[in-house]
């Protein structure tokens, strides 16, 4: 568990402490963009020891042997790395003063657009855009370039400010709960970070240490980290959180029990259909609990199932399986402002929360309850308004926005000349993003950005 702790709020960085012992010293003062002092920062050295910075953003490390990197990191700024062999020294010692870069937005900061629709990146036949994120005001996109994975680092109009050729093959882009930046494959994970107007990776960690440690967590506020576990055929939520002094308590659990028994009965009955096909010692390490296929919790993993479509029976079954299963619970756990918000879609419950101090009350939900509904809520958290995600008549988009007093729908805006085919939604700052296809006859894609306050009904 400690170490669960340590990776999820130090995010990869080093995690040895070292003596402090006479030799060199390194020290300076971290501050935020603006020039004020940043305390509690997080500042590593090599791999060999770490500290935080105090009141006026001072820190003072030390070290045996001449350092060769220094790391800063701190919730809500872009992590920092500075390469000390290019930086003047003073006999033993090295000062530095180093400004971080939020890696949030608020409202000033992104100018809302008077087109109703623009595009800012499209894909040609040489490109694909595999996902963005945003990067402060500005976009990180993810593009495969032939045999490269490509980050590119955009103003909000598509203009590119940075390219950084990622050394392995990567399928999507997470920021963690502390406001890091992951770039993740198959097998490998990369964590990323801007410094000024280019991007840098840190070393490359296994894409397991990720689901495990580094996806889980999906919120930090007020120090308090909540984490999301998903139960068997996705038919169950659990959010707990560890407090300042890192201890755990469990948030809530949300669960749609007849669909699970539903879905464990089918696996139960696949599985005993697939054992009919295979050797008398395979059939005993699934009975024994020694392959994964005995486990519900991998259920759903798409090799697995592949491995068991032995018969026509069995394909027919699976996809039956499979398409039950894609109706998973949706309970989204968000921030906005100094409160969180659990949305409860299975009991039609909102719950409130407020962690210093602790205070909890719920209300209800009835707008999931419509015809459309995507399971899919967006959160413009710079205006701090939420928005359920509808599919109206033709395939195309409805947002609804969401009163979280009452829980009832407010204004309802249908963007209609974004493209029907349209995929990963995002919102910040009344400026709707969207990965879309304009012509189903042509496969390229293009980023779109709307003005959803042009679309209001």
């Amino acid at each position: 568990m400690k170490r669960l702790l340590c990776f999820c709020f130090c995010l990869l960085g080093g995690l040895t402490l070292a003596a402090q012992s006479p030799g060199w010293t390194v020290s300076g003062t971290v501050m935020d963009e603006f020039g004020e002092a940043l305390p509690g920062a997080t500042v590593h050295l090599d791999d060999s020891a770490q500290t935080m910075t105090n009141a006026v953003g001072a820190f003072q490390l030390r070290a045996t042997l001449r350092p060769k990197q220094l790391t800063v990191r701190c919730i809500g700024y872009f992590a920092h790395r500075i390469v000390l062999d290019t930086v003047p020294t003073s006999g033993r010692s090295i000062r530095l003063t180093i400004a971080l870069q939020p890696n949030t937005v608020s409202l000033p900061e992104v100018a809302i657009s008077s087109k109703p629709v623009e595009s800012i990146f499209e894909e040609d036949f040489k490109t694909n855009l595999l996902d963005y994120v945003f990067a402060g005001k500005d976009l990180v996109l993810l593009v495969h370039e032939g045999k490269k994975y490509v980050l590119r680092l955009t103003d909000d109009n598509g203009r590119t400010i940075a390219s950084l050729e990622l050394p392995g093959v990567v399928e999507r882009l997470h920021q963690s709960c502390t406001g890091d930046f992951h770039a993740v494959g198959e097998n490998r994970a990369w964590e990323f970070t801007r410094s000024e107007n280019r991007l840098d990776t840190f070393p490359r960690y296994a894409a397991a240490e990720f689901h495990r440690l580094v996806e889980p967590c999906v919120l930090e506020h007020r120090e308090h980290y909540f984490f999301r576990k998903s139960g068997p055929f996705r038919q169950s939520v659990q959010y707990t959180y560890f407090d300042p002094e890192r201890k755990q308590h469990l948030l809530a659990q949300i669960r749609d029990e007849v669909v699970e028994a539903q879905l464990l009965r089918r696996y139960r009955n696949i599985l005993a259909a697939y054992m009919q096909t295979i050797p008398d010692v395979d059939k005993d390490d699934i009975l024994e609990g020694k392959s994964p296929l005995a486990d519900p919790m991998q259920a759903l993993n798409p090799d697995n199932l592949t491995k068991m479509a032995e018969t026509n029976a069995l394909v027919t079954e699976i996809g039956f399986f499979s398409q039950l299963a894609q109706d998973s619970v949706y309970a989204p756990l968000f921030k906005i402002g100094a409160e969180l918000y659990l949305l409860d879609h299975q009991n039609n419950r909102l719950l409130r929360f407020n962690v210093a101090p602790w205070q909890d009350e719920s209300g209800s939900l009835t707008y999931h309850q419509s015809a459309g509904w995507k399971k899919e809520v967006l959160v413009d958290a710079a205006l701090e308004r939420v928005y359920g995600r509808f599919q109206g008549r033709g395939g195309y988009l409805i947002l609804k926005e969401i009163d979280l007093c009452s829980g009832l729908v407010g204004k309802i805006y249908r963007p209609t000349t974004l493209p029907y085919l349209a995929e990963n939604f995002k919102i910040r700052s009344g400026t709707l993003y969207c990965i879309g296809q304009p012509d189903v006859n042509v496969p390229n894609k293009q980023l779109y950005k709307a003005n959803i306050f042009k679309f209001v009904e």
